[in-house]
């Protein structure tokens, strides 16, 4: 079966309570962006081994339940949006697969951090990883608790941060939420002798983190006036900052940089991290 390319908001579901979630915050997003919401359900059909006749009977059964489960999930979503529109496709194909492909054309991803097919121990599963590894459009993984007065938690390492930036003004600006940039860097030791660099140096240091994350944020600022603008550095690691920072946050939004072409990295450690452990949402935007 061919999978659709979508346009809109996409998420994945799968009966799941953490696909529930996720489908709910897509929905709530998708009428916020004034777009449509399709609902993609992959059903894994090729572990059935029986006789060709018994295989195809029980795979009909498959699909058919996964048809009614769809239906069901979809009927919940129009009712508690009236206005939305609603789409959704059956896919008898690896879940990661559909959902990457019917994002093709899609202006957000949404997943739960886990289906029914993970382990109940595991922080995130597989599928959700994948997509935001791999993903061609930004990808929202739905956890923990969102804090609908919190701020949209932007992390900036680099003026590369300036399209992510956007997206997460672009969130806080329909939501009428502030926006927080969050730079986060460690001190250099120049000698391993020394305990700290010196306090003078430190100080500079610090300035020249301000400048870039300043001269980073203010041309995105400009750009949108109504949204309460806040920037914030922090020395420290990434990952443990942004997850102690999310605890109040409506979103985390942090960005995926083009894997180094030595490594071919899709997700930096701190990201995975995040995806992890974060305590609301956490957005990934592709830089």
């Amino acid at each position: 079966m061919e999978i659709r390319a979508a346009s809109g908001v996409i998420v994945g579901v799968d009966g799941s309570a953490p696909a529930a979630e996720a489908a709910e915050w897509a929905a709530g997003e998708a009428e916020r962006r004034g777009d449509s919401l399709h609902l993609v359900h992959a059903v894994n059909t090729g572990t059935v081994t029986l006789s060709p006749r018994t295989g195809a009977t029980v795979t009909d059964l498959i699909l058919r339940e996964a048809e009614e489960l769809l239906e069901a999930v979809k009927s919940g979503l129009q009712a508690a949006h009236p206005s939305l529109r609603i789409t959704g496709d059956v896919v008898p194909r690896d879940a990661a697969e559909a959902v990457l492909t019917a994002a093709e054309h899609a202006s957000l991803a949404v997943l739960g951090t886990r289906g029914h097919g993970g382990f109940a121990s595991l922080l995130l599963g597989s599928v959700s990883l994948r997509v935001a590894a791999h993903a061609a459009c930004p990808v929202v993984v739905v956890r923990g608790t969102e804090h609908p007065d919190g701020p949209v938690l932007v992390a900036v390492h680099d003026e590369r941060d300036a399209a992510t930036l956007r997206f997460g003004c672009e969130i806080a600006a329909r939501r009428g939420l502030p926006m927080r940039a969050l730079h986060t860097w460690s001190p250099v030791v120049a000698d391993v002798g020394r305990m700290a660099p010196m306090v003078d140096e430190l100080g500079e240091e610090a300035k020249l983190h301000e400048q870039l994350l300043l001269r980073t944020c203010e041309p995105v600022r400009d750009d949108y006036p109504g949204v309460e603008f806040e920037t914030q550095q922090l020395t420290g690691g990434t990952a443990a900052s942004v997850v102690e920072e999310s605890r109040t946050a409506a979103l985390v939004v942090m960005s995926r940089h083009q894997p180094a072409p030595r490594f071919g990295l899709r997700l930096s450690t701190p990201v995975h991290a995040v995806l992890h452990h974060a305590q609301c949402p956490v957005a990934v935007v592709p830089v």
